[in-house]
């Protein structure tokens, strides 16, 4: 019994597995593939394509044999194929709504028309040998898969005088399939943003999408309809007008480019690279943008042109413009606003107006700026410290002389002190005095009489009056507190005691009286 390949193809064509259809047609599991592999040279995706499609015809071209490749019927109105695939490079248009629009101009014009079979076949035949890309799968500047390759590379890293290993970050165009590559120091968020601000400037513009893979540096809670995205990912996708669609977990289909990428990196760069030592980070650095060049210079399998030729040619001009200036990374963090109407955010202090007092407030943070929300509003910016501890405070923000809200003063708090003894009030007093503006010291003072809770108020007093016994300057919070871990308070009850009672054994009056 022969074979009906067609019958075979449309199977195939259907979803059957090579398993199922060599069992039941009697095929080798090769065969199957070879057919699938014509299919897709003939542009026949689905099973209705098959339609006109007769046994002698597709045996023809697994023979390589004229058949249906033999000389065209003159009689049909050929397709404009230029027009056809700068029409494909625009979002939402499809081959089969192209072949309906040529159907429509065809019998407008009374001329003889393609069926859908031939005018697919035809467009594969002239995309594979004038052009560098077919337009079915991949639009250009669409979309712009990124990822971590699996493979570290060895270099020599001065700063920490041992031997470290670089991560290298590989993004690829799926159209055009243009690579880049670069490495960093570790796979954190702030290697991951630059890496992107990086590949966007070596591209010259920005993707309409980009595609990461779940990993939790840029996606917070992978889900296929609401998936979490890093809120610094997402503000530089914002800034740079694009969307993050991260790939389905399980499903390498959704980032097929990007893992053939890594796979051809892996091959023209680490693999070029395998043997070479770098003694600093800039040099492994240089190395692996010379081995990218390479990559990207060199002709296409089965084609006269380079993956930059391709990417200028299909895709450069379908990218999204620049902005002026590159993204700068930000941090964002949760804070409380306190009493003293400041905010902490890494050892320094940021004003932030005193109707906030009590709230929580997020903080977005760049090298130069740090900038404080409320309910997605801002209300406070600030040139951002660095070194020693240091307030930043807008007087505006502080609360007028006789509206304070939560009713917290300085008098308040000295008050409190008061009921605690002389010498804590003292302390207290000397705390606010210090301060340039009154509130900044209110954290302090609340430190300070907080401690009563866990040593009692009587050896808060104690601790307090043994400062001042011992002269200190700017006695503070941290001061006090280590009095009382180290129990000096105690020792020097203990010393006085000693000292009011008698010393050795004493006769007494009474006794000389005697005798």
């Amino acid at each position: 019994m022969s074979t009906n390949y067609v019958q075979v193809l449309r199977a195939a064509l259907n979803g059957v597995s090579g398993r199922k259809l060599a069992k039941q047609y009697r095929v080798s599991r090769d065969t199957v593939t070879i057919l699938l592999r014509q299919a897709k040279l003939q542009g026949w995706q689905r099973a209705e394509d098959l339609e006109d499609i007769t046994e002698e015809e597709l045996v023809a071209l697994l023979s390589g044999s004229s058949g249906r490749q033999g000389k065209r019927d003159q009689s049909y109105k050929f397709p404009d194929y230029e027009y056809v695939h700068e029409e494909l490079g625009k979002a939402h248009v499809t081959l089969s709504m192209l072949w309906e629009e040529y159907v429509e101009y065809c019998m407008l014009e009374n001329k003889k028309y393609y069926r859908e079979t031939q005018f697919r076949r035809y467009y594969h035949q002239f995309a594979r040998t004038k052009k560098s890309t077919i337009r079915l799968t991949h639009k250009p500047g669409i979309s712009l898969q990124v990822d971590w390759a699996g493979t570290r590379i060895a270099f020599y890293d001065e700063e920490e005088s041992q031997l470290s290993e670089a991560s290298l970050f590989v993004a690829v165009l799926p159209c055009s399939q243009l690579i880049y590559a670069d490495v960093f120091r570790d796979e954190k968020l702030p290697s991951w943003i630059k890496a992107h601000v990086n590949c966007f400037e070596y591209l010259g513009g920005v993707p309409k999408t980009i595609v990461p893979d779940n990993l939790k540096v840029g996606v917070d809670k992978a889900n296929f309809y609401e998936p979490a995205i890093n809120r610094s990912y997402q503000e530089m996708a914002d800034y740079y007008g694009t969307v993050i669609l991260p790939a389905r977990s399980r499903k390498p289909r959704d980032k097929a480019a990007v893992e053939n990428s890594v796979k051809i990196t892996s091959q023209r760069i680490l693999g070029k690279l395998r043997n070479k030592k770098f003694n600093n980070f800039f040099d492994l650095s240089d190395a692996v943008r010379e081995a990218l060049e390479a990559v990207n210079t060199a002709p296409l399998t089965g084609k006269n042109m380079s993956r930059w030729d391709a990417f200028f040619q299909e895709e450069k001009d379908y990218l999204l413009m620049l902005p002026t200036e590159p993204y700068e990374l930000s941090e964002w963090k949760e804070a409380k606003v306190q009493p003293n109407c400041h905010i902490a955010y890494q050892g320094h202090f940021y004003s932030v107006p005193f109707e906030h007092i009590g709230e929580t407030v997020d903080v977005r943070a760049t090298h130069s700026t740090v900038e404080i929300f409320y309910h997605h509003q801002r209300v406070a910016s600030h040139k951002r410290m660095w070194g020693k501890k240091q307030y930043a405070t807008v007087q505006d923000h502080m609360p007028p002389g006789k509206l304070f809200f939560v009713d917290w003063d300085g008098e308040r708090f000295i008050n409190w002190a008061k009921g605690i003894g002389v010498a804590c009030a003292t302390i207290i007093r000397s705390i606010l005095e210090r301060a340039v503006v009154e509130q900044h010291a209110y954290r302090s003072c609340f430190g300070v009489l907080s401690l009563k809770d866990k040593y009692t108020a009587k050896r808060l007093e104690a601790a307090c009056a043994l400062l001042l016994a011992r002269d200190v300057r700017t006695p503070s919070y941290s001061q006090i507190k280590r009095v009382l871990e180290n129990g000096d308070d105690l020792k020097a009850g203990d010393d006085d005691e000693k000292t009011k009672s008698p010393k050795g054994f004493q006769r007494g009056t009474s006794y000389y009286r005697k005798g």
